[in-house]
C-alpha cells in the first residue's frame, strides 16, 4: 500500500522543467529563443540562442569573423526563422556577426581597431589589443558552453574558392573520428583534413582550434566567394547547417539524399616569387597534376615576369581573381588528396 501511495505521489508531481540556458549574462527559458547584442572588448556582437524544449547537445553557428564574407550572415537570418525552439532539442548558439568593427569598415579579414585577423588571436587576452579582447569573450562566454561549433567562411573579394570543409585533425584518435563525422554530415563534397594548427590550448590561434583543443569537434565551411552574397551561397550554408544540425539529433526530418566527399590530407601553395599582376590559365575545382602551370605574371608594362606551377597533384581549391599580388602572396592553393579520397554522407 505504502509503495502504491508513494507511486501515486509521484505520477501527481509535475515533471522538473529543462533548464534555463545562459549566455553572457542573459537567461533564456527552455523552449525560447531571445536575441540579443552583447556589449563586449568595446564593440557588440549580435547573438540568437534557440534553447530547446528538449535535451541534447549544444551547436553553435558563428558567421562573420571575417567582416567581409557575407553568405553565412544571411543564412544565419534564415535559420533562426526555420527553428522552432518547441522542436529543438538541445541548444543552438547563432553568433550573427562576430567582427561588427570589420563588417562596418568593410576591410578584408581584419578588425579595423587594431588591424588584426580575429582567427588568428586565439584564445585572447581580456587586457589585450580589441581583437584579442573579442577572441577572448568567445573562447570564455561560446566555446565554454558548446559541445559542436561550426565557424562559416567564404572567399574575401579577391577569392574564388570551391565549397569545402576543414576538418581539424588533433591526432587525438576519438575526437578526430567525431569531427570527420561532423563533417561529412555537413554534405559538402570536399573535406581537407586540417592538422596545421597547434594542439595548445593556450596557443591554439583560431576560433575552430580553440574548441577543438578544448575536446570539442568543430569545422570551418567555406561556401561562396568574391565578396557576393549570392543566392546559391546562403542556400548552401543553409543546407550544410540543416544536415548538421539532423547529424547532432537537434532538429527531425527525412534524411537529406546521400552525398560522396573527397577527403584531402594538406594544402599545397603556390607563391608568387615576384610582384605584380596574376593572369589565372586555371579554374577553381580543376584536377591539375604537379608542375602543371596555373598562370602567369606580368609586370606593370604587360611583360612576363614568372609562371605559376602547381605545387602538387590535387584539385585547384582556392584561386587568387583579382590581378593584383605580391611577391609571397598565394595565387593558387591545391588540396592534395588522401589515401582513401571518397567517403559517403548520409544523414
Amino acid at each position: 500500500m505504502r509503495i502504491m501511495f508513494l507511486m501515486l505521489l509521484c505520477w501527481a508531481l509535475p515533471l522538473q522543467a529543462r533548464e534555463a540556458f545562459a549566455l553572457a549574462g542573459v537567461t533564456v527559458a527552455a523552449g525560447t529563443e531571445a536575441s540579443f547584442l552583447v556589449d563586449t572588448a568595446g564593440t557588440q556582437v549580435p547573438i540568437t540562442v534557440v534553447h530547446g524544449a528538449n535535451e541534447g547537445v549544444v551547436l553553435t553557428l558563428t558567421a562573420g569573423v571575417h567582416g567581409d564574407e557575407f553568405p553565412s550572415i544571411f543564412a544565419l537570418h534564415r535559420l533562426r526563422q526555420q527553428l522552432d525552439p518547441a522542436q529543438v532539442s538541445g541548444t543552438v548558439i547563432l553568433v550573427h556577426l562576430a567582427n561588427l568593427a570589420g563588417f562596418h569598415g568593410r576591410r578584408i579579414a581584419l578588425n579595423p581597431r587594431d588591424d588584426k585577423n580575429l582567427n588568428r588571436e586565439f584564445p585572447g587576452d581580456a587586457a589585450g589589443s580589441a581583437t584579442e579582447q573579442l577572441a577572448h569573450f568567445f573562447t570564455t562566454e561560446i566555446v565554454a558552453v558548446t559541445d559542436y561549433l561550426i565557424d562559416l567562411h567564404s572567399g574575401s573579394a579577391y577569392q574564388t574558392l570551391l565549397p569545402h570543409a576543414y576538418s581539424p585533425v588533433l591526432h587525438d584518435d576519438a575526437l578526430d573520428a567525431r569531427t570527420l563525422a561532423f563533417a561529412q554530415a555537413a554534405g559538402l563534397e570536399h573535406i581537407v583534413l586540417y592538422d596545421e594548427r597547434p594542439n595548445d590550448p593556450v596557443n591554439s590561434i583560431s576560433y575552430p582550434n580553440t574548441a577543438q583543443t578544448r575536446g570539442k569537434p568543430a569545422l570551418t565551411l567555406e561556401i561562396g566567394h568574391l565578396g557576393q552574397r549570392d543566392e546559391a551561397s546562403i542556400e548552401g550554408v543553409i543546407e550544410a547547417c540543416q544536415r548538421a544540425l539532423r547529424h547532432l539529433g537537434i532538429v527531425s526530418g527525412a534524411p537529406l539524399p546521400q552525398r560522396s566527399a573527397r577527403l584531402y590530407s594538406r594544402l599545397a601553395y603556390a607563391d608568387s616569387p615576384v610582384t605584380g599582376l596574376f593572369h589565372p590559365e586555371s579554374q577553381v575545382g580543376a584536377q591539375v597534376q604537379e608542375g602543371q602551370r596555373l598562370g602567369l605574371i606580368t609586370d606593370y608594362f604587360g611583360e612576363l615576369l614568372a609562371e605559376i606551377h602547381a605545387p602538387a597533384t590535387g584539385t585547384l581549391l582556392m584561386l587568387l581573381e583579382t590581378p593584383a599580388v605580391s611577391a609571397g602572396e598565394t595565387p593558387a592553393t591545391v588540396a592534395v588528396p588522401a589515401t582513401s579520397t571518397t567517403t559517403t554522407t548520409t544523414d
